[in-house]
Formats: C-alpha cells, structure tokens, sequence
C-alpha cells in the first residue's frame, strides 16, 4: 500500500480519515439535519462510526478527513472513488 499524503492550503488540511476522527465528525453532522440532503452524503451522527468503516473497506476508494487549521478540528469529509493506474498509451 502507498503512503498516503497529507495535503494543505488556505485554511484546511486532508489527511486519511480513520475512526480518530470520529468525535469531531459526529459533532461536525449535527449541524442542522445535512443527512437529509441529496447533493451531499452526511451520514447521521449515530451512523458517523459505520460511515467511515464503510470507507475504509472500499478498496476504489480512498477518503480523507478536512481539518480546520484554526482549532484542528474534522468538519467533514472527502473521497476519490474508482481511482485507476495511468495507462501509457
């Protein structure tokens, strides 16, 4: 497996979401009811925990945590999906 990368600018991080991030998340998803949107995917607080083992056991996919710098706090979530090798052509 390749080393994952952190990623920085303009106020946020991306690291490799792991269930450390739980906590912040559930309080991250109790803004209001944002599960019951269709343009995103917010799982309810209770389901925060089975949100990320899901992501973690797809092996397309590869989610990373969005941490504020300010208070180093998760607000959300972000994923890659279906990522394919580069093919030369």
């Amino acid at each position: 497996m390749l080393a994952l990368p952190t990623l920085s600018s303009n106020g946020i991080t991306l690291k490799p979401l792991t269930l450390s991030h739980a906590t912040d998340l559930v309080e991250a998803c109790q803004d209001g009811e944002l599960w019951k949107i269709n343009e995103t995917s917010v799982p309810e607080p209770d389901k925060v925990i089975d949100y990320i083992n899901t992501a973690d056991s797809m092996p397309d996919r590869q989610a990373f945590v969005v941490i504020d710098e300010s208070n180093g706090k998760a607000i959300g979530t972000t994923s890659f999906h279906d990522i394919l090798p580069f093919a030369n052509a």
